[in-house]
């Protein structure tokens, strides 16, 4: 019953298929500033760019283990920060005008 209710809300929305949130790819061409150009030759800007939580540097803080021996770590810095030739994830959201970067392709 819900998923029906889910597939008749999205016929009745109506629109273009770039009214809504979509997977996009694209390659970083720029690192500073942010410029990735998307699958069609697009190319955009950190104006229309949204990092997740794991790009660029954070910190963490937790628990591991390394050759055997349990270690605490506190405020340990993690650089995932994009370079040129890095292959991108992404989100357009609704409208197109904005992408949510989730993750870096390994590779």
């Amino acid at each position: 019953m819900a998923g029906e209710l889910i597939i008749e809300m999205l016929k009745n929305r109506g629109g273009k298929d770039s009214d809504y949130a979509d997977v996009v790819y694209g390659e970083v061409i720029s690192d500073k500033p942010l410029k990735v150009q998307l699958s069609n030759n697009m190319v955009i800007d950190d104006n229309f760019i949204v990092l997740g939580r794991h790009i660029g540097k954070y910190k963490v803080t937790g628990k591991g283990e390394v050759n055997g021996q349990k270690i605490s770590f506190k405020n340990l810095e993690i650089d995932n920060s994009l370079k040129k030739g890095d292959k991108v994830t992404m989100i357009r959201m609704d409208g197109g005008q904005q992408f949510y970067l989730f993750e870096r392709e390994e590779g």
